[in-house]
C-alpha cells in the first residue's frame, strides 16, 4: 500500500514529504562508493555512514518529493564539475538529496524518513548494498562489490517510470533545470584530501 511519508532533518529546520511511498515506487539501496564516503567526510557529521562506510539511500521520483520548511536554507556541493548535485541541510550538516537535472531521481537519506526502524523494509523495501569494493571491514553478504544485475535493472526501471510520471516539478531544480542554490564545486586537491580521509576509515 502506498503512503505519504514525512521527511525531517535532525533539528527539524528542514522538513518535507514524499508522496506515494511503497517498495514498488522507490528504490532503496545502501551505497558504499568512494564518492558517498567522500561527501560524508566533507559534511563531517557522525552517523551519516554505517559501520562499513555505507549510505542508506532511498531514490524517489522528483515530483513525489516536496519541502514544507527550510528549502531556502539548503546548500549544495559537487565533488567535481560533472558530479552529482549534493544538497544538504546546513543546520545539521546532513545530506538531504542527491540528484542531476537530466535524470529523474532524488536520492534521499533513509535517516530523514519519519518511519520506525521496524517499518523500514515494509515501507521502503530491502536495501541491497552496492559498490562494496569501497567498504571498510567485512560488510553484510548482501553487499555486492559493484552492482548486482537485478539491482541495476530495478534502478533503470524505476528511473524510466519516473521519467514518465514523476519528472517535474523537481524540489531541487527550477523549470530551466538550474539548481535552487549555486553549488560549491570542490577543487581536485580538496576532493582528494577528503577521499583519502574517508578511505582511511
Amino acid at each position: 500500500m502506498r503512503r505519504d511519508v514525512g521527511l525531517r532533518c535532525p533539528c527539524g529546520a528542514v522538513r518535507g514529504v514524499v508522496h506515494e511511498v511503497s517498495p514498488g515506487t522507490v528504490n532503496h539501496v545502501a551505497c558504499y562508493c568512494d564518492d558517498c564516503q567522500t561527501y560524508a567526510a566533507f559534511l563531517g557529521t557522525d552517523g551519516i555512514l554505517d559501520a562499513w562506510g555505507g549510505s542508506d539511500i532511498v531514490q524517489v521520483g522528483p515530483a513525489r518529493m516536496r519541502f514544507v520548511e527550510g528549502r531556502e536554507t539548503l546548500r549544495c556541493v559537487r565533488l567535481s564539475p560533472k558530479g552529482l548535485f549534493r544538497f544538504y541541510a546546513p543546520c545539521c550538516h546532513v545530506p538531504v538529496g542527491n540528484s542531476l537535472p537530466n535524470l529523474p531521481f532524488v536520492g534521499v537519506p533513509r535517516a530523514l524518513f519519519a518511519i520506525e526502524p521496524a517499518e523500514t523494509e515494509a515501507v521502503l523495501g530491502p536495501s541491497p548494498g552496492i559498490h562494496g569494493r569501497f567498504s571498510h571491514g567485512s560488510p553484510p553478504s548482501t553487499v555486492h562489490p559493484k552492482i548486482a544485475p537485478m539491482v541495476a535493472a530495478k534502478t533503470a526501471a524505476r528511473i524510466a517510470t519516473w521519467a514518465l510520471v514523476a519528472r517535474k516539478p523537481s524540489p531541487l531544480f527550477d523549470e530551466r533545470g538550474q539548481p535552487i542554490v549555486t553549488p560549491e564545486i570542490l577543487t581536485k586537491d580538496r576532493r582528494e584530501e577528503l577521499r583519502a580521509k574517508a578511505m582511511a576509515g
